[in-house]
């Protein structure tokens, strides 16, 4: 089972290359992340599940038309960068719900520090949990926020984890505790450096989207 999609799209080029220019500011580096969380989005809903329901079309014909139930997916955006994707994914999932995790790294261990998590406990009513964060780096904070989803008791295999950018490393970190979680990301970038930033990455995507 493949559980990690590169998204193959020319168009994610585009956005990619604004995203990575230090010289980018704030307005247009949102607008390129919500671009390239458009076509992330596409890619992640090719799997979801559909429905069938009859219409009567205005030649009083009917047809059969299927159709997505978006109030049964839930996303996670982990705080601050995963809110960059939110709007992205609701132009597609109008009536999907949003529960928030919230982290920050401990720069001296690395470690991710939890400070929020809304995640419902009902996970029947949800057929899909969509964990959103720019940047899959060391992979500790998209670890945590999936120990926070699953155990509320979600199904790994009903989960995905969305990215912009990704190192191995962080990719290896997940799928050792959720192998069933697909990862979806626009590049695998080749490593982290000593303060581990993703490289040649974009810098701090939380700072770059709300304080630059």
């Amino acid at each position: 089972m493949n559980t990690v999609h590169v998204i193959n799209h020319p168009l994610a080029g585009n956005a990619l290359r604004i995203l990575r220019n230090r010289e980018t500011h704030l307005k247009e580096f949102r607008e390129a992340l919500h671009y390239l969380g458009l076509l992330l989005a596409i890619e992640v809903c090719r799997e979801l599940d559909v429905q069938k329901e009859q219409v009567i079309t205005p030649l009083d014909t009917p047809a059969e038309c299927s159709f997505v139930d978006d109030s049964r997916i839930l996303l996670v955006p982990i705080l601050r960068a995963g809110l960059g994707f939110v709007e992205s994914f609701q132009t597609f999932l109008p009536s999907a719900r949003v529960a928030h995790v919230g982290m920050y790294r401990d720069h001296e261990t690395l470690e991710a520090l939890p400070y929020l998590n809304t995640v419902p406990d009902q996970a029947e009513q949800f057929d899909r949990v969509i964990v959103l964060d720019p940047m899959l780096a060391t992979g500790n904070s998209g670890v945590k926020a999936l120990e926070f989803v699953m155990e509320k008791g979600y199904d790994p295999q009903n989960v995905a984890f969305v990215c912009a950018l990704s190192v191995q490393q962080g990719i290896d970190q997940i799928h050792s505790k959720y192998p069933q979680v697909k990862i979806f990301t626009a590049a695998i970038d080749p490593y982290l450096n000593d303060k581990a930033y993703i490289v040649p990455g974009l810098g701090d995507a939380g700072d770059r989207l709300f304080l630059l």
